[in-house]
């Protein structure tokens, strides 16, 4: 461009006026202060598309920078100005559309990321046992697993027909859930949303209540236990990362069940219709259920009952004290590794079986 070669006089004053160094202005104007140098020097001359914003800054009136040059128009000045406007109109607009989709993804993630809790269920009672019992709770699929019943009555056999209720409590009111006749680890499924079982499981799955009953020599017999459930696991992260811890499990959690030839080596009897195999050791009563995998102990003193349940493939004690008497009960769970040190001798006695029957 050929500028006017006062210019330069007229940028220095102007920038003196306003006390302004060269690095701030450089700064302002986003060159470098070499480049304000030259053009106060008339080495060279500011290009077309900062003069506007030079002018602005030294408040120097846009007309005298035109005036000094015939082939500078203000018509292009102001297209100069459009044009960078517009970019940066464009340039807010983009990011404002990127911020907007950003934000509407991570709300959809949010809203719709699977949620999963997993649940163990438990029946403590003397006249059954539950085992391998769970609720799955998540956003895809919610899902029931009544596990394996195990009766403790005399009064029933393998042939036994049970017809079980399931059912939620609230106060007085009952909710029942499903009713049918009982097989051996019966589930339930349902997709999230439908509603059909899990509609009022959302909350309180303390209020779960089993009614088992069956008919023995034309005899009904009823009974109810109020569920205890026990939160296993529970997740809402939108991101899983892998951890090396051991599961619930591990090697000190053995899954395997006795065999047959061995209880029997051991001398144990087979009770064909309570399906388990007992033997009496010093006035102690050992049973093994193989469907639930569980070890009974139960030794009678005077008139108190102890029975000492060791379920084997959760590492559980429930051990329970009943006094024939007053006609009272009392029960408590522990893992194995944490039980009431009264029940010392009891609970090595049941460790030794179990290694003797082959466990770890």
């Amino acid at each position: 461009m050929n500028y006017n070669i006062n210019i330069g006089s007229i940028i220095a004053k102007a920038r003196k006026k306003k006390n302004i160094s060269q690095n701030a202005l450089a700064k302002k104007l986003f060159v470098t202060r070499q480049a304000i140098s030259n053009w106060e020097h008339d080495k060279t001359k500011p290009d077309i598309s900062v003069i506007f914003k030079l002018c602005k800054v030294l408040d120097i009136d846009i007309k005298t920078i035109v005036d000094l040059d015939s082939n500078i128009k203000i018509e292009n000045l102001i297209e100069v100005e459009k044009k960078k406007t517009n970019r940066r109109n464009l340039i807010f607009s983009g990011l404002i559309i990127l911020v907007f989709i950003v934000i509407v993804i991570t709300l959809v993630i949010v809203i719709n990321r699977n949620t999963f809790a997993l649940y163990n269920v438990y029946l403590d009672s003397d006249e059954f046992s539950l085992n391998n019992s769970i609720i799955v709770k998540s956003k895809v699929r919610n899902y029931f697993q009544l596990g394996t019943l195990v009766s403790k009555l005399d009064i029933t056999n393998a042939e036994t027909v049970y017809n079980i209720r399931l059912y939620k409590k609230n106060g007085e009111e009952e909710r029942l859930i499903f009713s049918r006749n009982y097989t051996d680890n019966f589930s339930i499924s349902e997709s999230y949303g439908y509603g059909e079982y899990f509609t009022d499981l959302d909350n309180n799955l303390d209020n779960l209540y089993l009614e088992i009953s069956f008919i023995e020599d034309n005899k009904e017999y009823v009974y109810n236990y109020q569920l205890r459930v026990e939160e296993n696991f529970h997740s809402d992260s939108l991101v899983y990362f892998k951890n090396n811890s051991i599961g619930n499990y591990s090697k000190s959690s053995p899954e395997k069940k006795i065999a047959t030839n061995t209880l029997i080596n051991n001398e144990y009897n087979y009770d064909d219709n309570a399906d388990s195999f007992t033997k009496m050791i010093d006035n102690k009563l050992i049973t093994y259920y193989p469907k639930s995998n569980l070890i009974c102990y139960k030794k009678t003193i005077n008139n108190n009952v102890l029975i000492i349940e060791y379920f084997i493939k959760s590492n559980r004690l429930k051990i329970s004290n009943y006094d024939t008497n007053n006609n009272t009960y009392e029960s408590q769970n522990y893992m194995l590794d944490n039980y009431d040190k009264l029940y010392q001798e009891e609970i090595n006695f049941i460790k030794s079986e179990w290694q003797k029957l082959g466990g770890n």
